[in-house]
């Protein structure tokens, strides 16, 4: 299996789910998908981990004002400051866990019955970059809504390359 197919499926998953759930339309319907030596993240990262036939690390990334947009997106009514700041991180943590449950059973090794397992989502408040390992590929998506990044990202151990 290639693991580009992973951030695309995740990619075109989270672009749907982005426009059409939580109805933000500005968001554009391409994407690139880059091999990394580092990756970038924004104010709110929320991370899970794969375990099973699949393994490594998923992640999403964006910004507090963008998060604050989704979270305005995904509840009804207003929403004062203080409740944004709140459910900024715990709507970015829940855009990664639907989306990425969402394409589990489209992927090949859960498809020939596989067990692929996701962890809790773990979320980091700030901006912080993170570098590749040795015998670790890094690969992020990006996505574009407005003028902000959506970084999706996916690490994992190579043990084929011997390194």
């Amino acid at each position: 299996m290639k693991y580009s197919e992973i951030l695309e499926k995740l990619s075109l998953r989270t672009i749907s789910y982005i426009k059409k759930d939580l109805d933000m339309s500005d968001i554009k319907d391409t994407f690139t998908i880059e091999d990394v030596q580092k990756v970038d993240y924004k104010d709110i990262t929320t991370l899970i981990s794969l375990s099973g036939s699949l393994t490594g690390t998923i992640g999403m990334s964006v910004s507090k004002e963008l998060a604050k947009e989704m979270v305005k997106n995904f509840v009804y009514g207003e929403v004062n400051e203080q409740t944004l700041e709140e459910l900024s991180s715990e709507n970015v943590a829940e855009t990664l866990n639907i989306t990425l449950g969402n394409i589990l059973s489209d992927l090949e090794a859960a498809k020939n019955g596989k067990d692929v397992e996701i962890s809790t989502p773990y979320t980091m408040h700030n901006s912080v970059t993170i570098t590749k390992k040795k015998n670790e590929t890094m690969n992020i998506s990006l996505l574009k809504y407005n003028n902000e990044d959506i970084i999706i990202s996916y690490f994992y151990k190579n043990y084929n390359r011997g390194e």
